[in-house]
């Protein structure tokens, strides 16, 4: 007798589950599926995004590539249009507006190709991070005009006098 199999339509389920606060008994209970096969599939989705082994089809050569030029560029035209984006939400933009639906790893391969780095990437956000800085010590100095209202902490500082208990 062949074991039970579960159906990919049945595991895709589970994460949004699990996201929803149910639990993983719970899941067990409403999906009528085992809890080892739950913590697994949580684990492979955790790893590599997907809920199934994204190594099953490895062997195989010369598979259809789910990406074409169209997706290489609209991939490339939103990266550029963001200033950092996660490889979710990348997914979804490129689900809804081309109807092409891919797996983590792909983009992670397709983002390799089209060599976008992290450090081109980090660059962009120190960019932002430092318009960031500006803005706070412009409300700063909006708060305080005069340098003496401030006063700066450095706990680095050992002060002598209160960091020894004193009884008495």
């Amino acid at each position: 007798m062949p074991p039970h199999t579960v159906s990919i339509n049945l595991k895709t389920h589970i994460p949004p589950l699990h996201c929803d606060w149910y639990s993983i008994k719970e899941i067990c209970v409403l999906l009528d599926v085992k809890k080892t096969m739950v913590s697994f599939l949580m684990n492979l989705h955790a790893r590599h995004g997907v809920v199934c082994n994204p190594h099953k089809y490895s062997h195989v050569v010369g598979h259809h590539c789910v990406l074409n030029i169209a997706g290489f560029s609209f991939i490339s035209a939103v990266i550029a249009h963001h200033d950092m984006i996660y490889l979710d939400e990348l997914q979804h933009e490129l689900w809804a507006k081309c109807q092409v639906y891919t797996t983590l790893p792909t983009l992670l391969q397709a983002i390799q190709e089209l060599d976008i780095t992290y450090k081109a990437g980090s660059a962009q956000v120190l960019e932002h991070s430092n318009e960031l800085n500006v803005l706070y010590m412009n409300h700063t100095a909006a708060e305080a005009p005069d340098v003496n209202m401030l006063m700066f902490v450095d706990k680095a500082v050992k002060d002598e006098r209160t960091s020894v208990c004193r009884h008495g």
